[in-house]
């Protein structure tokens, strides 16, 4: 699912896995993985779509209330 979405971007930025990776700091190795289905750590993901501009939005939902938060680097690193 993140990897079909990262594909996605990524092509639509005009963007190869190497020109992806050079501007995240992430080998396009990993990113091909990650494209083909292995999941990333939140921390990677972030970057990842933040090298092309765009933010990921965690939403956590329950019956009662639905919580939003934007997931950067600060808020990630560790995890």
């Amino acid at each position: 699912m993140i990897g079909d979405l990262l594909k996605t971007e990524r092509k639509k930025a005009g963007l190869s896995q190497k020109a992806l990776g050079e501007k995240a700091g992430i080998s396009y190795v990993a990113i091909n993985r990650i494209e083909n289905g292995t999941f990333p750590r939140l921390s990677i993901a972030t970057r990842l779509f933040g090298a092309m501009g765009r933010k990921l939005i965690f939403t956590l939902e329950d019956a009662d209330e639905i919580v939003t938060a934007p997931l950067n680097e600060a808020n990630v690193s560790s995890l």
